[in-house]
């Protein structure tokens, strides 16, 4: 009788049991080829301040959205690190392997610095037309340096690029999201190398 008792419990916790489907997780990663610009600003240095983003990019869902209005996230895809995070540690790196400053730090750090650069995404997402059959991704960020000994601003840019994604997934959305944020970044640096006083 306990054989068939333990059978049954057996078949009706297997029986209960759910399956999820396995979460890819999404690196943002730049990449860090060294452009060589000349720089007014080689005898300064640079804070990076953590990036300004709306609360979707601070968590590691990843969304997308589908014609004008609606916006979704991915069931079997997020980001590794949240967004914010992860596009902070790029600018650092990015300004960092270019020296177009002395020293550049993350906000984390206690050292004093010249200037500090301040970063706003104001986009960073897939866009699907309404029938889903194709998407396009867009990067739009806008940089402001500031003087830290007055505290005024020295210089503002926005940066928007849009780029069609190979096909309609979340996989060809960041690539696409990758790709756009590379060439932000070596844009961004160009404009930052002219822009001390």
């Amino acid at each position: 009788m306990r054989v068939y008792i333990a059978i049954i419990s057996a078949l009706f916790l297997v029986g209960c049991s759910t399956t999820y489907p396995a979460i890819t997780e999404y690196k943002i990663a730049v990449d860090s080829n060294v452009s060589k610009v000349q720089s007014s600003c080689k005898q300064n240095s640079l804070t990076v301040a953590q990036v300004f983003v709306k609360s979707s990019l601070m968590k590691k869902d990843m969304k997308y959205v589908v014609g004008k209005y609606q916006e979704f996230a991915y069931n079997q895809a997020a980001w590794a690190q949240t967004p914010n995070r992860a596009i902070t540690d790029a600018l650092v790196s990015t300004l960092q392997h270019e020296h177009i400053f002395t020293s550049v730090q993350s906000y984390k750090s206690f050292s004093h610095s010249e200037y500090t650069l301040e970063s706003r995404v104001n986009d960073f997402m897939q866009y699907f037309n309404k029938d889903e059959k194709e998407s396009h991704a867009i990067v739009d960020i806008t940089f402001t340096l500031i003087d830290n000994a007055t505290a005024e601003v020295v210089a503002t840019k926005e940066i928007r690029k849009v780029k069609k994604t190979e096909n309609v997934d979340a996989q060809s959305g960041v690539k696409a999201l990758n790709e756009l944020l590379t060439q932000t970044l070596r844009e961004m640096s160009g404009w930052l190398a002219g822009s001390c006083s």
